[in-house]
């Protein structure tokens, strides 16, 4: 038998004080007078061994009543076999699972409260020296050092809700890392893990033994795994246009045993409720559900997706946001002054401004200025051209070419190959018919109501004709009969490009003033650039790409949410492409929308939602995770069941051994009550 505190053994010296009265117990005698003396001798003797025997065992009583009660105090135990050296100070991990899953009930309530409880009692289970190490989902720099037992329960009490999610490994990494900094063997080691232990995300089956350390995984059942959620978004096509029909795809997950029929689903542009529907999902199934609609603003739209569903609501609203640009800037690189035919494909839209240059006049610094550059029939790409347009068309630029017939091609083919595109291999002025038109590119969706076999397509008089290597990323938009290529479209960077075979005149052939030259064109110049990214999530540390800024000192990026009252200066990052990088580091905790503001002038909006990795609820139990902890040979993972209401007790008996210090208390009580007894009962 062992002492946990040893110094309490001096209380034994107290025995000696009982000792002492009992040897020296000075009593009043009182005088009593007999009218015959003839049996006082015998009387006297007889009370006199009565009352020595009373004495003893009163005293023994006593004398064991405070051993026993001494031995409690020093806590004795009687160690255990994997015992480490207990006057060491131990070094204790502990990991509290704060993601939003944790919110649902148990029947012992609500999960992140009784998660709060078992870390408690795992402190309470360890002397005052013990160094604790304390971490939660969001790897909190506060966390990030060891702490007293006192410090330890404030970092637990103040644990919140968090949207940030982390598996399992991830946590078992982050403690190993701090825990084994400490190379002593003698030291105790171990950490809790409280969590739900979702199937999603924690990723039990990766886990990796540590010698070092012994891991406790706490589950943590819930009451119920139902939820229903909007899972994602993203629209029938890759841009927006104003006032004109448009169709938002919504994917809605039901994960619950039970079917939801004609549950409402609400869009909101602006925060006005712009569309409405039903749907219906069975159990386990995810649907795709489409909302129609049309927006009649420009600028940054911010929008979301709601839907109902109890009691885990933070996933039943989705945001996202687009932009419809209140101007477009065209420029046409041309020796004419004028071309008729793609004038009038914008004679009627104030939206579209076009500018003329010459390439001789042109300063390529402006070209960041336009949204659309156009080369009609430049005969000679000098290489200031060549880098300019790659750059312009990376950073998110649409360039549309109508090479010359009598132009320079290698010129433009030094172009073609920097754009990993097929190139010029000659002319052909034979009259060629198109043959068929890609039906699925993107700037033909919405313009057919039937794909028509016989559809009366336009001839090519005179056209230059291209290589026909397939491992380009080009999309042919139209064939010609003998399946050439005659208009492509590439997407280079943030950017688009597209070239015709042919000049935009009538000499060429007929296809401008073919009806499908201005739908073509229109949607070239509206559609043409890679839309940016609608929505970003929570946790992901992603990386928000945009350009045409201009940074310096004076000219700072802000994140702002005035709703929230945030305002976050990021880590920015100008690269040679004139494309600006934001690395958000994770700064950003609350779903919605937010600006990226620089003096006042907002830029662009970004939208955040919570990472729907923690909406599916779907837990390991208590028997799969000791099956997993077997069949991998997860030799220094245990688990302890959370029904298990005396933790601190238990863990106690984990490190030291079998403790005894209740026994000795219950002792000492009933030493106690046997002076009692013997005092008024024993004559």
């Amino acid at each position: 038998m062992n002492f946990l505190n040893p110094i309490f053994l001096f209380g034994l010296f107290t025995l000696s004080i009982p000792i002492i009265i009992h040897l020296f117990n000075f009593r009043a005698y009182k005088t009593v007078y007999f009218s015959n003396v003839r049996f006082l001798k015998d009387i006297k003797q007889e009370t006199k061994s009565k009352s020595n025997l009373k004495h003893l065992l009163i005293l023994l009583m006593r004398l064991l009543a405070i051993a026993s009660l001494v031995f409690a105090f020093a806590q004795p135990y009687i160690p255990s076999s994997n015992i480490k050296n207990i006057n060491k100070v131990n070094e204790i991990g502990i990991y509290i699972d704060n993601s939003f899953s944790t919110e649902a009930e148990s029947k012992y309530g609500k999960i992140s409260e009784i998660a709060k409880k078992r870390a408690f009692q795992i402190a309470e289970a360890y002397p005052e020296n013990t160094k604790f190490f304390f971490i939660t989902n969001d790897f909190e720099q506060k966390h990030q050092h060891y702490v007293s037992k006192e410090q330890l329960k404030e970092f637990i009490h103040d644990t919140k809700i968090s949207p940030s999610v982390k598996n399992i490994s991830q946590i078992t990494s982050k403690i190993s890392d701090f825990l084994t900094a400490n190379k002593s063997k003698d030291i105790l080691k171990k950490a809790y893990l409280i969590s739900d232990f979702q199937k999603a995300s924690s990723n039990l089956t990766k886990l990796k033994n540590d010698s070092n350390i012994n891991y406790i995984l706490i589950p943590l059942e819930t009451e119920s795994v139902n939820n229903l959620y909007i899972d994602s978004v993203w629209f029938e096509t890759p841009n927006r246009q104003l006032s004109q029909s448009d169709v938002l795809n919504v994917k809605i997950t039901n994960k619950s045993d039970e079917a939801f029929q004609e549950m409402p689903v609400k869009l909101f542009l602006n925060d006005t409720l712009k569309a409405t529907d039903i749907y219906n999902v069975e159990p386990g199934e995810s649907i795709i559900h489409k909302l129609t609609f049309s927006n009649n603003k420009t600028g940054i739209i911010k929008a979301r997706v709601e839907i109902t569903d109890f009691p885990i609501i933070y996933d039943n609203i989705f945001y996202f946001n687009f932009e419809i640009k209140t101007n477009y800037n065209v420029l046409i690189i041309s020796n004419k002054n004028k071309n008729k035919y793609i004038d009038d494909v914008f004679s009627n839209i104030a939206e579209v401004k076009i500018t003329y240059k010459s390439p001789r006049k042109i300063n390529f610094e402006e070209l960041k200025n336009y949204d659309v550059v156009i080369s009609e029939e430049v005969n000679n790409m000098s290489s200031e051209f060549i880098q300019s347009i790659y750059g312009f068309i990376s950073d998110g630029g649409t360039f549309i070419v109508f090479p010359g017939i009598y132009a320079n091609f290698k010129s433009y083919n030094k172009l073609f190959n920097k754009l990993n595109v097929n190139y010029i291999t000659g002319i052909d002025t034979s009259k060629t018919y198109a043959g068929k038109i890609n039906y699925n590119a993107d700037i033909f969706r919405n313009v057919f109501k039937k794909r028509q076999k016989n559809l009366d397509l336009p001839y090519f008089l005179r056209r230059v004709k291209f290589s026909n290597q397939t491992f380009t990323d080009e999309e042919i938009l139209l064939f010609s009969e003998k399946n050439d290529k005659l208009i492509s479209s590439s997407n280079i960077g943030l950017g688009k490009l597209y070239v015709f075979s042919q000049t935009a005149d009538i000499k060429s052939g007929s296809l401008v003033t073919h009806p499908i030259w201005v739908t073509m064109i229109y949607n070239m110049v509206f559609y043409g650039t890679v839309s940016d990214k609608i929505y970003y999530t929570i946790g992901k540390n992603e990386i928000v790409k945009f350009s045409n800024i201009k940074l310096s000192d004076e000219n700072i990026i802000h994140i702002v949410n005035n709703k929230n009252n945030f305002d976050f200066i990021p880590q920015v990052f100008n690269l040679e492409n004139s494309e600006t990088k934001i690395f958000l580091n994770n700064n950003i905790k609350k779903s919605g929308h937010y600006f990226i503001v620089s003096k006042d002038k907002v830029y662009k909006g970004i939208s955040f939602n919570y990472n729907r990795l923690e909406s599916d609820l779907t837990h390991y139990s208590l028997k799969e995770i000791n099956s997993i902890i077997d069949d991998y040979s997860l030799t220094n993972f245990s688990v302890m069941n959370q029904k298990d209401n005396n933790f601190s007790e238990i863990i106690k008996s984990q490190n030291l051994g079998k403790q005894l210090w209740k026994l000795f208390l219950i002792l000492s009580l009933i030493f106690l009550l046997g002076e009692i007894l013997f005092i008024k009962f024993l004559k």
